[in-house]
């Protein structure tokens, strides 16, 4: 599969998936298998005014995967970020853990744009 790159500002991004589809308050994992860095594992979130954010997905605890289930990041309220492992809880527009073991740690939040319905994360973040 071609790797689609686009150049925005001087940074470099990478084609992570369509996301048109993904509904306010939902979130989405994606992979992306770029040949320097290997494969990376992340999630998109589309917060409640549709702003999408997009995190590594590895839980600062224990670097374990976030997700319950595919594309199962959030609580079932979908206001927060909550981890499968020992239900650490984070904020979704920033990443902070304000309840669990890691609070005050944040999740590694990955520069993404949003382009004809499809999302773009910035390799300098990889």
């Amino acid at each position: 599969m071609e790797i689609i790159k686009l150049e925005i500002d001087g940074v470099e991004y990478v084609e992570a998936g369509e996301v048109q589809s993904l509904p306010c308050m939902s979130s989405r994992a994606f992979s992306l298998n770029v040949s320097d860095k290997g494969l990376y594992e992340g999630f998109f979130v589309r917060e409640e005014d549709a702003v999408l954010r997009a995190y590594k997905n590895s839980c600062p605890h224990t670097g374990a995967p976030l997700n319950w289930t595919p594309d199962q990041f959030l609580t079932t309220s979908g206001r927060y970020i909550q981890c499968s492992i020992h239900g650490a809880m984070f904020k979704t527009d920033t990443g902070e853990c304000f309840a669990g073991p890691c609070t005050g740690k944040f999740l590694q939040e990955l520069k993404v744009i949003e382009k004809n319905g499809t999302a773009f994360i910035a390799l300098s973040g990889l």
